[in-house]
This record gives C-alpha cells, sequence and structure tokens, in this order.
C-alpha cells in the first residue's frame, strides 16, 4: 500500500479549482461538510449527504446536507479554446522519473539541492539523523509569539509529502539514498563538479525506482505472469507510444490502494516486541512531526514489512470512509469511497461495464456482464447483491467500484479489470521512455550492460536496509511480501546484493 501511495505521487496530481489568489473555496457552509453554500460557485459539484445517514448524520437530524466536492481544472486547446470535453491536466511529470524526490519542474528541483552540498539533496537533522528538509512557512500554521514553528512540516519533490507519516517515511528513504550515492560516486570518481555528481545519482535513483516498480511491485499486483508481458523484450522502446498517464488509472484503477489501507498503523522495536507509538491512521493525517520520534522510522518499516496490506475488495477503513483528514478535535471528515466515485464521475470516466468490455475486445479478459448475475464469476455473491441494490442496472456501475471488489486474479492483488489497466499503463510507461533503464543500452545517454547488470541487484528491501537509521539488521529478500521462515525467510541486511559504484565507471 504505501510503496503504491508513494509510486502515485511520482505519477498523478490532478489540481481542483480555486481562487483566483490561489486559495481553496467552499462548496458546502465549512471546509469538509455542512450545507450548501449559495449561490454556488461554479465548479462546485457537492456531494449530497442524506438525511439519516448512518455515519454522517446518524440522529436524522441533517445537521449536515453536503461533502465538499471542487471540479478538477482542465486544459485549453492548443489554439487557446475552451475544448467542448474536458480533458483534465496532470501538473506532474508523466514518466516515472522520481518526481516525488526531485520535483516536476526546475524551480523544485533547485530549491532541493543542497548548494553546498556537492550534488546532495537538503535534509534536515535530527541528532544525527538526517531528515527531509524543512518548510520554512511553519507548516501553513500562524507563526506564534517568539517565532517558533509548532507545526513542522518537511518540503520535498511532491507536496503531499505530508499527508500521513508512512509517506513521509518513504520520501526520507529516498533522499537518503539520493545522498549514499553520492558519497559513494565521490570515492570512485572524485573531483568532479557538483552537477556531474547530482544527475548521476539522480539517474541511478530513478533506475532504481523503475527496476523495482517493474520487478518487484506489479508481479505483486498483476501477478507474474501478465507482469513479464509487461517488462517483456518484444515491446521495445517504440516513440509512437504514449506515455500519458489514462484518467482511468489514477481516478479509478491507481485508487485500489484506499482499499488496501488499514486503521490501526502497528509499529515493532526492535526486539520484534509491539511498539506502544503504534496509531490510528485517522489520527495522523497532516502530523509529519512523527518522523522526529527516535525509533519512528525503524519501527514503522518493521510495521510495514510484517503486516500485511488489506485485501483489494469492498471492505474499507472507517478512518477513509468517513475520517478523512478529520479537524483536531472532532470525529468525522471526508469518506475518500464517495470523493473517489464523485471524481470519476467529473472526469466522464466509462462505466465498469465498458471498460470491461473494452479489455475483454482488445486484450481477452472475461466476457463483459449485460446482467447482474454475469457478475458472479467475477465477484462474491454478497458483492453483486449489493451492487443490485444501488445501481439499476450492471452497465451503471462505476469503474472505481466495479473494479475495487472483482474477485483478484491468482497470485495477483487486482482483479481482471484493473490487472488489465495496470498492464496497459505500465507497459505505455516503459515503451514510451527512451530513458527507462533497460531501454537502449550502450547509447550515448543510456546505461552500459555493466552498469545494468548493477541496477538488477536492487531490491527495495535492500534500500530500506540502506537507508533506515540502522536498527533493522534483517529483512525479508522480497520486501512486498510478509516474512516466511520457508519462502520469504529475513536473512542478514549485509548478505543483500547492491550496487558495486566501481562497476558504475565510466560514468
Amino acid at each position: 500500500m504505501q510503496w503504491g501511495q508513494f509510486l502515485d505521487h511520482d505519477l498523478t496530481l490532478t489540481p481542483t479549482f480555486t481562487r483566483s489568489d490561489g486559495t481553496a473555496f467552499h462548496c458546502c457552509s465549512q471546509e469538509q461538510t455542512g450545507f450548501d453554500v449559495a449561490p454556488p460557485h461554479p465548479e462546485c459539484s457537492p456531494i449530497a449527504i442524506p438525511r439519516g445517514d448512518k455515519k454522517f448524520d446518524p440522529l436524522g437530524r441533517a445537521e449536515v446536507t453536503c461533502m465538499n466536492f471542487i471540479r478538477s481544472i482542465f486544459g485549453k486547446q492548443l489554439n487557446g479554446n475552451t475544448p467542448t470535453q474536458r480533458h483534465h491536466v496532470n501538473s506532474l511529470t508523466h514518466w516515472i522519473d522520481a518526481s516525488n524526490v526531485y520535483g516536476s519542474d526546475e524551480a523544485t528541483a533547485q530549491r532541493l539541492r543542497d548548494p553546498n552540498g556537492n550534488g546532495r539533496m537538503k535534509v534536515s537533522f535530527n541528532g544525527d539523523r538526517q531528515m527531509l528538509p524543512l518548510k520554512p512557512n511553519c507548516c501553513n500554521a500562524p507563526i506564534p509569539t517568539g517565532g517558533t514553528c509548532t507545526a513542522i512540516c518537511f518540503d520535498a519533490g511532491d507536496g503531499r509529502v505530508n499527508e500521513q507519516p508512512l509517506l513521509t517515511l518513504m520520501h526520507t528513504i529516498w533522499v537518503r539514498e539520493h545522498n549514499r550515492i553520492v558519497d559513494n560516486l565521490h570515492i570512485v570518481a572524485p573531483f568532479q563538479t557538483p552537477e556531474f555528481y547530482y544527475q548521476q545519482a539522480r539517474r541511478i535513483v530513478i533506475a532504481e525506482m523503475q527496476h523495482i516498480i517493474y520487478n518487484e511491485y506489479l508481479p505483486v499486483m498483476i501477478g507474474p505472469e501478465r507482469a513479464a508481458q509487461v517488462t517483456s523484450g518484444e515491446f521495445p522502446y517504440s516513440p509512437y507510444f504514449d506515455p500519458a498517464i489514462g484518467t482511468e488509472f489514477s481516478t479509478a484503477a491507481f485508487r485500489m490502494g484506499h482499499s488496501q489501507l488499514r486503521s490501526f498503523i502497528r509499529l515493532f522495536d526492535k526486539s520484534g516486541q509491539h511498539s506502544k507509538d503504534s496509531y490510528t491512521l485517522s489520527d495522523s493525517f497532516d502530523e509529519p512531526f512523527r518522523m522526529h520520534q527516535p525509533n519512528f522510522m525503524d519501527d514503522a518499516l518493521r510495521g510495514l514489512l510484517q503486516v500485511p496490506a488489506m485485501a483489494v475488495d469492498n471492505c474499507m477503513a472507517d478512518d477513509i470512509t468517513s475520517q478523512l483528514f478529520k479537524p483536531k478535535g472532532q470525529t468525522l471528515g471526508l469518506d475518500l469511497i464517495s470523493l473517489n466515485i464523485q471524481r470519476g464521475r467529473d472526469h466522464g470516466l466509462v462505466s465498469y461495464f465498458w471498460m470491461s468490455h473494452f479489455l475483454n475486445s482488445n486484450y481477452g479478459l472475461a466476457t463483459s456482464p449485460n446482467q447482474f448475475d454475469h457478475l458472479l464469476p467475477k465477484m462474491p455473491v454478497e458483492v453483486v447483491s449489493a451492487l443490485r441494490s444501488v445501481y439499476s442496472h450492471p452497465y451503471d456501475i462505476d469503474l472505481f467500484i466495479g473494479g475495487v471488489v472483482e474477485t483478484p486474479l491468482p497470485n495477483a492483488a487486482l482483479g481482471p479489470t484493473f490487472a488489465g489497466l495496470f498492464a496497459l499503463q505500465f507497459l505505455n510507461l516503459r515503451r514510451a521512455d527512451r530513458f527507462f533503464y533497460t531501454s537502449n543500452i550502450g547509447q550515448p545517454y543510456a546505461l552500459t550492460s555493466n552498469q545494468l547488470a548493477e541496477i538488477e541487484k536492487v531490491s527495495l528491501a535492500k534500500i530500506i536496509c540502506d537507508n533506515s537509521d540502522g536498527s533493522i539488521t534483517r529483512i525479508q529478500p522480497k520486501a512486498f511480501r510478509v516474512p516466511d521462515d520457508l519462502l520469504n525467510k529475513p536473512v542478514p541486511c549485509s548478505s543483500l546484493a547492491g550496487i558495486d559504484f566501481a562497476k558504475f565507471l565510466p560514468l
């Protein structure tokens, strides 16, 4: 789950409309829920909360009637005209290029570099621990008397870095990895320019991420056979492929991770015991300060490595169905699943039926349903019954809902529709990228065969070992799978293969 969120923030960010001064407007009387604002902003599309809703109006008093929802910004045609149909923009680079670490524009990239670091990224320090650089704006909170920030936020290549502590943790690991690579390059290739070290380390970080995504993450999500097709040499780089992130992927399929979330974030100390610092997800939104707790990082990593993600299905944690970004001291926030459905309609997504039909027509997946009973081979009977109770016809099922409730494929986390969308998206991202780490080996701008062999040693387990706070000394080799004494037995970190930077020469 946590890798999925981190990766998503490398690929997609669809901005929503704001006031002319850049501040958010309310579609409801309060920031999250309340009563409809009149007259409504033209880009409002608030979600109606029915009287007697079990979560938001349990006493039936109609104390709230809507949930805030602002529509996505759309792009204009190249000639400046407004299109007849909205095409939503992505404010990030579409490529798998570690823009969540380095930023999606030159100004962000420069801001995050240490001007005196000889190629390193900026960091702050907590004792001798490298942390992300601190934001200068007091986390958007008022600076108290005396001028000392009590709200501590971090800066990173993606602005959502502070959404929840485990995401902040992933950002921290990869900034540390960049600086670790720079330190090694100084040893094997001394007396180069800061720009040389920065760009070479950035290039290696991107290759490492790509390798982990295609060789570790995708096999778990869509199954090893389909992942092997996505990475197959039969489909080389082509300048005619479109690298853009499809809205069906970003607005529906890749939101499957919301089903993987757990309410209780379990931490384990170095002795393997449950940590008293474990916490609930709903109490950790926008609270990155946990990263400053002395043992948080490694204890949280042990939790991520040992506790399995929830299955992708119709069961969602209360922390996101009624408490998402809840204000301090309150019990209710937003409902992420309702927001997903509404965002899909805002973006004009095709229904689950039509996407299933498209994949069936083009990629040989299961027959598309035209009756609710036709869904039974793909979904549990109780799920089909629930769908029948809220949709008048299978053609009406929202893409996110239909995809997330499908029974997973063998040895995969996803069902056929979302697995198909994953396969298409990551195939396009690889084939359209002439700088992809396995493309054009030996060409002037590409990796050499020796360098590729070193990148292929990399694993997420090794990255975690190299960049933790030092108390993780054993780890399962397959970090996306829970430890297993037979199939995925933890081994000493020192036994895991890593890059031999001497073999990266000449750079």
